[in-house]
């Protein structure tokens, strides 16, 4: 599941952590998350090499590890970023896979050599758990499509914008911020929305900044249909669903975030 890869440079290196399957309507026509991240990462360096904050001829890779069959990366200093996917599954769900998961983010080295972590979706809400935040369903249900994200002023800094335009899809949050965490980002519907460690290394979005307006508008007509969204909600989130996403500058940040020590 690994991008292309050039071994006479030194690549930003990814280990993405995957955590679920995209439905078939989204992953027949845009591939299963590895791709998906790729996409959304390699936006990002292209954001930054316009911006001339990254020399030209910098390559990304990104290598999937399934860590619902077990699979996860053998030697740390491979990897410049971890980066944890989203999911169908719980967060708070007692299962093997999600525990060792849970284990695997609560013990990961902090160190300056270690890779940076960043989660998203499910992995935001996998990083509240392993920092003993308060992680359950929302009493407001789905945050459903194209939706405005503010910044607390800590956020500003980190972002390096006043707000975020990103895909939400989710019901599960993360209520509290844990110890030794900052918040970066709020809505109306769910306050966590982004937080990063007072150590610099993790730094988590609860919005899906990979979900482009056609992968979501898959996802809500798929789950209109099954029941999962009623039509109202289903509705309003369609109208907006094509409106502009801050993906390549939310893109870009995570890549810089990685990249650097």
């Amino acid at each position: 599941m690994a991008a292309t890869i050039n071994n006479a440079k030194s690549p930003i290196r990814v280990a993405l952590l995957v955590c679920g399957t995209p439905i078939p309507a989204v992953a027949e026509p845009y591939g299963e998350y590895p791709a998906i991240f790729n996409d959304l990462l390699q936006d990002g360096l292209k954001e930054l090499k316009e911006r001339k904050t990254i020399t030209p001829d910098t390559e990304l890779v990104l290598e999937g590890f399934d860590v619902r069959e077990d699979e996860y990366p053998e030697c740390l200093a491979d990897y410049d970023g971890i980066l944890i996917s989203g999911s169908a599954s719980n967060a708070y769900d007692d299962l093997p896979w999600i525990n060792k998961l849970v284990d695997y983010v609560a013990k990961f080295p902090r160190d300056s050599e270690a890779p940076k972590i960043v989660g998203i979706c499910f992995g935001h809400q996998i990083i509240g758990r392993a920092f003993k935040a308060n992680v359950s369903k929302s009493t407001r249900g789905w945050e459903l499509g194209w939706t405005l994200t503010d910044f607390t002023e800590e956020g500003k800094k980190f972002w390096k914008e006043d707000s975020m335009r990103i895909q939400e899809l989710h019901q599960d949050v993360v209520h509290d911020v844990p110890a030794g965490f900052t918040l970066l980002a709020s809505t109306a519907h769910t306050t966590n929305q982004s937080m990063i460690s007072d150590d610099g290394r993790i730094v988590t979005l609860q919005g899906h900044p990979e979900f482009t307006g056609p992968i979501m508008r898959e996802f809500i007509r798929v789950r209109t249909a099954n029941g999962t969204f009623n039509k109202e909600l289903s509705e309003a989130s369609l109208k907006v669903v094509d409106n502009t996403l801050d993906r390549a500058t939310v893109a870009a940040r995570i890549v810089d975030f990685i990249r650097k020590a």
